[in-house]
């Protein structure tokens, strides 16, 4: 099954459509998503490259390249929106938020957050049922202690 989104950036001059499925929607806890975007945490829904393409305005983007990482944020020149920031595998890594600015606000259902991942670099605990991942999306999970 294929899922299609659009978003806008706040002044609406540019456009992204994505397309397939999402390899991650979570909450990641990375210190590099932290370095890049200035927060404790981010609720992300990420795609390959592929999948995420300029509708409109393109000409009306700006990339920010990170000084010692291969990370970008990317956002709208006219209004400062973020649009998506890459991660290292160059995957479109797109904020809940904006996600659900363009839903009514709403994320949809196939987006939900399902887990946290990163997990072992947080700086916020988070008290909730979703599973949490060390390392990466997957792989050994956080076990709280008594």
């Amino acid at each position: 099954m294929t899922n299609e989104f659009e978003v806008k950036c706040d002044c609406g001059a540019v456009t992204l459509a994505i397309s397939g499925i999402a390899k991650v929607h979570g909450f990641c806890h990375c210190v590099d998503c932290r370095d890049l975007l200035d927060i404790p945490y981010h609720s992300v829904a990420v795609w390959g490259k592929e999948d995420v393409t300029f509708k409109e305005g393109e000409g009306r983007v700006s990339t920010f390249q990170h000084p010692t990482k291969r990370m970008k944020r990317i956002f709208c020149s006219n209004c400062g929106e973020v649009l998506f920031n890459t991660n290292v595998l160059d995957w479109r890594v797109i904020s809940q938020q904006l996600i659900s600015k363009n839903n009514n606000g709403a994320v949809p259902d196939a987006l939900i957050p399902d887990k946290h991942i990163f997990y072992e670099q947080r700086i916020v605990s988070i008290d909730d049922d979703l599973p949490k991942y060390l390392r990466g999306i997957s792989g050994a999970l956080y076990e709280e202690s008594s």
